[in-house]
Formats: structure tokens, C-alpha cells, sequence
């Protein structure tokens, strides 16, 4: 089969659930790892014959994308800010948002010493903040034994070395006696009521624990953010989390009823209301 009679087969069997965009870079993923084939190739060579027949692991994969599942999950991988991630049904998907606050993150925080990553997930912060801040002993925690074993197998793959801690921070924020130079984190923050804002394919899959917070609680994570910060950010620390666009206002007000005088308001790409940076003052 030529790649173009491959790409109609894939059109054919996606179409209508996912538009044409969405098909297009189905396609060339599916492609490049099934084929191994440079993505140019989908542009100027699609007559090219692909000698090796349909196998059952592309079919799979295939009826997977039918049913919704996000491709990422289908692959078992994904990537953020260059890096290769393995992630599953126990770990959100990085976001490309989430990668502006990293890049924010690396970029003013060159000679910080310690760095911890509160809600790790599949360890994609930690894991890149341990590849691009020298020196730099990062910490990670989540609640979930998975997310944790997971982050665990990404920071080896990406050969980094991260202090990993399985606890809640909902009720245990003494378990380390560390300043840290750096606080980040990106935690649960949609409220339940936004549920119908969200693509039924993260609501199918994703894990609900690392997305949704109660509609009368909603900063409850900001608020012990804040609480382990106020014991254990250095001095000149810094705390970076991304939050929710429709509570920016109030998410910056919970860090100054707590005592924080320094708080900066970044937007990201599409201009949304996406990240606070905070100091003590």
C-alpha cells in the first residue's frame, strides 16, 4: 500500500468523529510510528509504497482512535518541550499551556538549587526542569501510587534523577524540612460545573482525580500550595502554578489573603489567563 491509499483508509475510518485537521495529524503520527516514516514524506511522496502489510497492533490502534481514545494513550507516549513521555490512562496528557510554564519556569530560575513539583502526573514538569535547570535537585509528589510509578519510568528513560514522595497534599504538607527555590505546580483546577467546556475524549479517559475540583472548593489545592509554601519557599523563592482562566482574579487574591505581596499574572498563547507567578514580596 502507498502512503496516500494508507491515509484514505485512516479518513475513511475517523471521519466524522475527528475533523480534518485532527485526521491530518492522526495520520502522520500513526505514520511515523508504524512506518517510522519522515513526516515530509506525507507531503511530496505519497506515492511511496510501504512494503510491510497492516498489522494487527495498527488495526488496534485504529479501532482505539474510533472509540475516542486520546491518540497519546493509543501510543503509549507523548512528547513535551522535546522530551519523550510514556503516559497512560493513570496520567493527564501534557498540555502545550503547560509548556509555557515551564519555559517561564527555566527561563528566570537558572541557578536555582531546589525545585519541587507538587501533582506531578507522569512527571513531565519534574522531568524537564531536572534536564534544563544544572544543579538543580528536584522533588515530585503525587497522591496516586501509578502517577508516581510512571513519573518514576519517565525520569529514568530521559536519564534524570528526581526525589519522588507518594503523599497528599491535601493533608500532609510536613513531610520534607527542604526551602525550596522554586515551588511549581499544575493541579486539579476545572470546576465540576465546567465539566460540559471539556472534549469527551478527556472526560472518557483522563483521570478525573487530576482535573476536577467542587464547584465551592475550587482553589482547595491553591490553598495548600500556599500553606507549604509560606514554611517552605526560601526567601527569593519563587512559586509558578498554572491555574484556572475563569478564577484568575481570585486565585491571585487567595495568595495575598495568605500573606504573599509579589504576585504576576502571565497569559498564554491565546491570551488566557493561564499562570501566576508569586514571592513573598
Amino acid at each position: 500500500m502507498t502512503i496516500a491509499e494508507i491515509a484514505d483508509m485512516i479518513k475513511t475510518k475517523l471521519y466524522p468523529q475527528f475533523d480534518a485537521n485532527e485526521i491530518r495529524a492522526i495520520t502522520l503520527q500513526l505514520l511515523c510510528h508504524f512506518w517510522k516514516i519522515p513526516d515530509i514524506d506525507f507531503y511530496i511522496n505519497k506515492q511511496k509504497n510501504l512494503d510491510e502489510k497492516i498489522d494487527e497492533d495498527f488495526s488496534k490502534a485504529l479501532k482505539l482512535l474510533q472509540q475516542h481514545t486520546p491518540i497519546q494513550y493509543v501510543l503509549g507516549f507523548t512528547e513535551f518541550y522535546g522530551l519523550k513521555f510514556s503516559v497512560d490512562k493513570n496520567v493527564l496528557i501534557p498540555r502545550p499551556e503547560t509548556e509555557e510554564l515551564v519555559n517561564l519556569i527555566i527561563t528566570e530560575n537558572k541557578d536555582a538549587k531546589t525545585i519541587i513539583d507538587i501533582g506531578t502526573g507522569s512527571g513531565c514538569i519534574a522531568v524537564v526542569l531536572a534536564k534544563n535547570i544544572e544543579n538543580a535537585k528536584i522533588y515530585a509528589l503525587d497522591i496516586s501510587e501509578k502517577a508516581i510509578a510512571k513519573a518514576r519510568q519517565n525520569a529514568e528513560n530521559n536519564n534524570v534523577c528526581i526525589e519522588f514522595f507518594c503523599k497528599d497534599i491535601l493533608s500532609e504538607n510536613n513531610f520534607i524540612q527542604t526551602k525550596f527555590d522554586c515551588i511549581v505546580s499544575n493541579p486539579p483546577y476545572v470546576r465540576e460545573c465546567e465539566k460540559s467546556e471539556i472534549k469527551q475524549n478527556v472526560l472518557d479517559f483522563e483521570p478525573h482525580s487530576a482535573l476536577f475540583v467542587p464547584d465551592d472548593d475550587a482553589l482547595k489545592f491553591y490553598k495548600v500550595i500556599a500553606d507549604f509554601a509560606i514554611s517552605h519557599l526560601a526567601d527569593n523563592g519563587k512559586i509558578y502554578v498554572e491555574i484556572n482562566e475563569n478564577l484568575a482574579m481570585e486565585t491571585q487574591n487567595l495568595f495575598v489573603q495568605k500573606g504573599f505581596k509579589f504576585i504576576e499574572l502571565h497569559k498564554d498563547l491565546n491570551s488566557k489567563n493561564r499562570m501566576l507567578k508569586i514571592k513573598r514580596q
